[in-house]
């Protein structure tokens, strides 16, 4: 059983008729110009989906960006933490899963990639934060990683990080994008933004388990598979 229609949960679509399971993947989908109101609804939705299926095993998507501490204040992230206790609270088994930045099929602009693809594609400028860094993984490895999770029933009522073993300064990722569409991207600098660290030692074993690599070609095979149809629509310059 899924609850949401957005890039998570067409991810784990093959959960859809696995009633033993509530994939929990309907939230907030803009994390920087989102309101108490788009929140009353998570908080709504969540306490609705545990109250009436409490036998389930309960699948909850927070957000690694808890360990960034440019973003661990801000008012999504608390919300997060505060929707990831309802889970520990009144589901009896669960699975909480941090998650990075996804790189998918997604018509959301605001993700990272979206982002800065479209400002860069298009020529439209944006802000760069010079010490600003971001941690992307491709929704297929995350599905890889927490199916092999549920289907073993590992790290049972446990929170677990999902993401790449590295962050890339956005910097790299924006230079990554140029060399891939052919233009070069207009920005304004801004000395703002910090280095921070994502434990996923608990993922490691099962990545290297399942070929999982985050080698120096990973980003840009993700603009490969991802935005290779749409550039064609922007050529270079």
């Amino acid at each position: 059983m899924i609850i949401g229609n957005g890039l998570v949960a067409a991810g784990f679509s093959p959960y859809a008729g696995r009633e033993e399971f509530l994939i929990f993947a309907s939230g907030v989908s803009d994390s920087k110009h989102c309101s108490a109101v788009d929140f009353e609804r998570e908080r709504n939705l969540l306490t609705g989906a545990l109250e009436k299926n409490p036998g389930k095993r309960f699948v909850y998507f927070g957000t690694a960006s808890v360990a960034d501490p440019d973003l661990r204040e801000t008012p999504y992230i608390r919300h997060k933490i505060a929707m990831e206790e309802l889970v520990r609270t009144h589901a009896a088994a669960f699975h909480i899963f941090r998650v990075s930045n996804l790189a998918g099929v997604s018509a959301n602009p605001n993700t990272v990639l979206n982002f800065l693809y479209a400002h860069i594609s298009q020529g439209r400028p944006f802000e760069l934060w010079t010490h600003s860094e971001r941690n992307i993984i491709d929704l297929a490895d995350v599905f890889q990683i927490a199916d092999h999770i549920l289907r073993k029933n590992l790290f049972a009522n446990r929170t677990i990080a999902i993401a790449n073993e590295k962050n890339y300064a956005v910097r790299y990722i924006v230079k990554c994008i140029e060399a891939f569409t052919g233009r070069t991207a207009i920005y304004t600098e801004r000395a703002k933004g910090s280095a921070f660290q994502i434990d996923i030692s608990d993922i490691q074993p099962i990545c290297r388990s399942l070929g999982i690599r985050f080698g120096e070609d990973y980003l840009p095979h993700l603009l490969e598979k991802y935005y290779a149809g749409k550039k064609k629509n922007h050529p270079a310059k």
